[in-house]
């Protein structure tokens, strides 16, 4: 171990130890310069390397309400309800109202297994994939 380092306890008694070195490592962060390319073009790409703009972590945008399924209706937790005499089990196939059926959910939804087997062949063309596709092709008729 080298002299001047901190020792964590155990336990209870732990600490991170790292936190400063980490900081510091951060804060004194260099170029790294490339190996090879011709005389003189390392000082070249280092002074093109320090006058660009170091990548800022941003976080992803969150999409909208709108963004993702259209113009939808937005009603606050506390507000009272805007369907008084619908029951709360609506659209549940458990309790009273209509059951799943009144959903509004597309008729000819894709089959993901058969979505799945058509990509799988397009990627690795074989005689047993494309039997797989012909018999889901078949099974939808």
């Amino acid at each position: 171990m080298a002299e001047g380092m901190r020792v964590s306890g155990v336990g209870k008694g732990a600490r991170r130890t790292d936190l400063d070195r980490a900081a510091k490592i951060q804060r004194d962060a260099k170029i790294q310069n490339a190996a090879g390319g011709a005389y003189g073009q390392r000082a070249e790409l280092q002074g093109l390397a320090q006058g660009a703009p170091m990548a800022q972590a941003s976080a992803p945008a969150m999409p909208t309400p709108a963004s993702v399924g259209g113009s939808v209706p937005t009603v606050g937790i506390f507000e009272p309800t805007q369907r008084p005499n619908e029951p709360l089990t609506a659209g549940v196939d458990v309790g009273d109202g209509p059951g799943s059926e009144a959903l509004m959910t597309p008729v000819d939804a894709p089959d993901q297994l058969a979505t799945f087997a058509r990509a799988m062949y397009m990627a690795n063309p074989t005689p047993q994939l494309r039997r797989i596709v012909e018999a889901f092709e078949e099974e939808a008729r």
